[in-house]
Parts: C-alpha cells; sequence; structure tokens
C-alpha cells in the first residue's frame, strides 16, 4: 500500500536529516514537514519535484511507483553526468562478463570523476 508520509520520512531520516532542516531547504515550515509524513497535507508538485531532487530519487519513487530509488542527475553537469553514463555502462557491461576485475576503462572513468571532484 502507497504511504507518502512513511516514504518521506524513512527518507529524510537516512539522510540524518530532520523536518526542520528539510522545510528549510523546501522554504516550508517544520510544522508542514509533519503534515506531509502524517499523511495530513499533500505537497503541490513542485515541492514533490523539490524532495525528488534533495534526495537524489525519482518522483516514480515518491509515489509508490518503483521499488528502488533511481540516480537523479538534476543539478549535475553534463561533463559529469557523460561520465557517470559511461560508468554506468562499463560497470554493466563488466557484469555480463564472468571476470570480475575492474578494465582499463573503467580506471580511466574513476580517475576522470576524481579529477572533476578535485576541481574548484
Amino acid at each position: 500500500m502507497y504511504d507518502f508520509g512513511f516514504i518521506l520520512k524513512q527518507e529524510r531520516k537516512k539522510r540524518g536529516m530532520t523536518q526542520k532542516q528539510l522545510g528549510d531547504k523546501l522554504n516550508v515550515s517544520e510544522a508542514t514537514i509533519c503534515k506531509y509524513e502524517n499523511n495530513t497535507a499533500s505537497p503541490p508538485f513542485e515541492t514533490m519535484r523539490s524532495i525528488a531532487a534533495i534526495f537524489n530519487v525519482s518522483l516514480d519513487f515518491l509515489y509508490g511507483n518503483e521499488a528502488d530509488a533511481k540516480l537523479s542527475l538534476y543539478g549535475l553537469s553534463d561533463e559529469q553526468i557523460e561520465i557517470l553514463r559511461k560508468l554506468a555502462a562499463v560497470f554493466r557491461n563488466q557484469n555480463r562478463c564472468v571476470r570480475k576485475q575492474m578494465t582499463e576503462e573503467t580506471y580511466q572513468i574513476l580517475g576522470r570523476i576524481t579529477a572533476n571532484l578535485l576541481e574548484k
């Protein structure tokens, strides 16, 4: 059975956030977050989009249509998105192989990720 309040509370606690902290990120009161978690109020669509971005999950996940969270690419640069797509493709290919060792291509992509994280 779908329970948005439970999903919201679970995701918030998983990230060690208080209701106040989440409310501050969404520009709503702690009381509003409490209402969402108790299913006495429902957030508007734009707030749902913000919640999905904050928790790095899809809207389908928040609406109970998906068992597992998906990786959100919201807020990433085009280069970062491309790095993640290539890394996912390498891991998919690697998982099809019997051999479970990292390839040279994987090491190169991880190097790009590391360099990107160390910039700025």
